[in-house]
């Protein structure tokens, strides 16, 4: 594999967080982009929510089909490439979803649907098999490729943000088939299309398999948080390394190029919570052993903090953690990882080739007996690495 190693960060304002489109800011998003870019980092990742885009079933949105044109003539301008990001979005446990994708009065989900801002009382339809929802994604997927394939403001598309998390899969087969329906209109016109999954999609089963997904996408990145390399018992920077080139074992033969999501809120008592200058160091650690972890890019959850008046709305009222992870705090002060991310996405470093560990792995045997199939390699990996601690033992995973 050759080519740039992929430094990006993800952005939402910081006064209205995924809310974005439901009161548009140009000049705030114009503004940002720009601060972005003179940050040194040239790809931005942005969510389009489902529930802004397409209120209507019959068709996407003209009005904010044109507050995107105008978004990516802003990154054009600051030399930025975006990769959008389309269809279900976890944002804490809710989705934003079309009010009428709603199944009213139904019980049994633990995601929250938000539309227009507000909490829909009942449960999502079944985003990967229901007819509707199928219909809506696909006339999305062929608006956007149809209004905005080869833009050169578009690096690639992502068609999602661990979505498992929100509407798990019924069948392995399921999120597949979804993939390839949504991302070959995109795919088809030559754009590169993304999808990024939870690292609960690695360590617990949630009805996705990487290996099945893979052979439909260009890309995969794996949303890790703090929580999530506490559950392994090694230090974060191996933690890491260990995660990507587990995804990319999971991946199997299709070598598709894995990447990594960070969340690194700062601390304030809860399980999420890391330290500012451990994470840059973690990071900064992965980024020179990046030969070793196989990964082809590493970015950055969340640009900016997002206000404190976000907190008792949902998602925030039941996810605080999400209001803290920026790169830049709300007085306009940087966290030291945003150095970390300045200064590789300014060398350029050369993308990594795959990594897979274990070089052979019963993918089926690996989920059947989880949770302690994942401490046994763990444990393995551990072995070849000298300098890491012990790992924890199964009651704590």
């Amino acid at each position: 594999m050759s080519g740039e190693l992929g430094v990006g960060v993800d952005y939402q304002p910081s006064a209205s967080g995924p809310f974005l489109w439901h009161a548009f800011d140009r000049a705030r998003v114009s503004s940002d982009l720009a601060a972005i870019a003179r940050a040194g980092i040239r790809q931005v990742r942005i969510g389009l929510a489902w529930d802004a885009f397409m209120p209507d079933a019959h068709r996407v949105d003209p009005r904010r089909l044109a507050e995107f044109e105008s978004l990516l003539r802003a990154a054009l301008a600051d030399g930025i490439g975006l990769v959008p990001v389309l269809f279900v979005q976890a944002h804490g446990d809710c989705v934003m979803l079309p009010g009428r994708t709603v199944l009213r009065g139904r019980r049994g989900s633990a995601a929250r649907v938000l539309s227009d801002g507000l909490i829909e009382p009942g449960v999502p339809r079944h985003v990967w098999t229901d007819p509707l929802m199928l219909e809506l994604a696909d006339r999305w997927a062929r608006a956007m490729a149809a209004g905005f394939a080869n833009h050169p403001a578009i690096d690639a598309w992502d068609l999602g943000d661990d979505p498992a998390g929100i509407i798990r899969p019924r069948r392995i087969a399921d999120l597949a088939t979804w993939v390839r329906l949504v991302g070959d209109p995109l795919r088809e016109q030559g754009d590169r299309v993304h999808l990024t999954l939870g690292a609960d999609d690695i360590l617990s089963g949630r009805g996705v398999r990487l290996g099945a997904v893979a052979p439909h996408l260009d890309r995969i990145d794996v949303a890790v948080r703090p929580s999530h390399l506490r559950r392994l018992g090694l230090a974060e920077p191996s933690a890491l390394r260990f995660l990507a080139q587990l995804a990319q074992a999971l991946a199997g033969e299709s070598r598709v190029p894995i990447g990594l999501a960070l969340a690194a809120p700062s601390p304030d008592g809860d399980a999420e919570g890391i330290e500012e200058v451990a994470a840059a160091a973690a990071i900064d650690e992965l980024l020179e052993r990046r030969a070793e972890a196989g990964i082809c890019g590493l970015r950055a959850t969340r640009w900016c903090d997002l206000h404190r008046r976000l907190a008792e709305r949902a998602p925030y009222d039941r996810s605080g953690w999400l209001l803290r992870s920026g790169l830049i705090r709300l007085d306009g002060t940087e966290r030291p990882a945003l150095d970390v991310y300045a200064r590789a996405a300014r060398a350029g470093l050369d993308v990594a080739e795959p990594h897979p560990w274990p070089a052979r792995l019963d993918v089926d045997a690996y989920y059947a007996n989880l949770p302690d199939s994942l401490l046994d390699v763990a444990a393995g990996w551990r072995r070849e690495h000298d300098d890491e601690p012990a790992i924890l033992d199964g009651s704590e995973v």
